[in-house]
């Protein structure tokens, strides 16, 4: 595992990021799997911002990366980004340690009673709300599918976790600041262009570099073009990342 630490002032808390699943190596010894799962911690509350395709990844990166997942009681909510299965397989196992969960979900019907049938409560996300002190849930937008994403705020600006970003990474990030009113600090998750030409790769960076992001990391379904051209023209802003990265943002 590789940890990245910023020295900031935030809200006099100490916000720790960790990926538990993801496609893209990085720590050594951690299983890799197409999907995302992102850890967060801050002094208040324990969440995870989608759970990958299948809970055996998830129990066992977490594991290793000294996270008792097996211990569900200790994460207050989840955040789901978007219904697709790489991001949601791994909800099972919490409806059995903690069946009273809060699950943020965007709109869709059928994905709402799948996690009622679970015994877990769906929380419908309509538009951008603050799920704790300075940490919204963003409001959905259209890909499709709608998919919504997590922002908390430090004093160096917000932090955006995405999903795979099917509305547009650039847009997803707007909505945030738009919001919030608080500007883009580090961009982290899929940004689905795994497929994207060289022309989208560079509208892409610089209008995220535009918008005052200082720290982007795609992963997931990134792609290489965006992640190698951000590599070669925005060094001061490319940060590589996949499973195991490691985050800590403290006073």
């Amino acid at each position: 595992m590789t940890t990245t630490v910023y020295s900031t002032i935030t809200l006099a808390e100490r916000i720790r990021i960790l990926v538990l699943v993801d496609n893209n190596p990085y720590g050594q010894g951690l299983e890799e799997a197409w999907g995302l799962s992102v850890y967060v911690e801050t002094d208040r509350v324990r969440l995870l911002f989608d759970v990958g395709p299948d809970p055996t990844v998830l129990e066992a990166n977490a594991r290793r990366l000294g996270i008792d997942l097996n211990r569900f009681e200790r994460i207050d909510f989840v955040v789901i980004s978007h219904v697709h299965g790489d991001h949601t397989g791994g909800l099972r196992p919490l409806a059995s340690v903690k069946p009273v969960m809060m699950v943020y979900v965007p709109p869709d019907g059928s994905f709402i009673s799948y996690v009622k049938s679970l015994g877990l409560k769906p929380i419908q996300v309509n538009s951008t709300i603050e799920v704790s002190r300075g940490m919204y849930v963003v409001k959905p937008l259209y890909g499709p599918p709608v998919e919504e994403a997590l922002a908390f705020k430090t004093s160096r600006g917000l932090v955006v976790l995405v999903g795979c970003s099917h509305p547009g990474v650039v847009d997803i990030v707007r909505q945030a600041v738009e919001d919030t009113g608080i500007k883009p600090y580090i961009v982290l998750g899929g940004f689905h262009m795994a497929g994207a030409s060289l022309q989208e790769a560079q509208k892409v960076a610089s209008q995220l570099v535009g918008m005052g992001v200082e720290k982007i990391y795609p992963i997931h379904c990134s792609g290489d073009t965006i992640r190698n051209y951000l590599a070669n023209y925005y060094r001061d802003n490319y940060r590589d990342g996949g499973v195991g990265l490691e985050i800590i943002i403290q006073g």
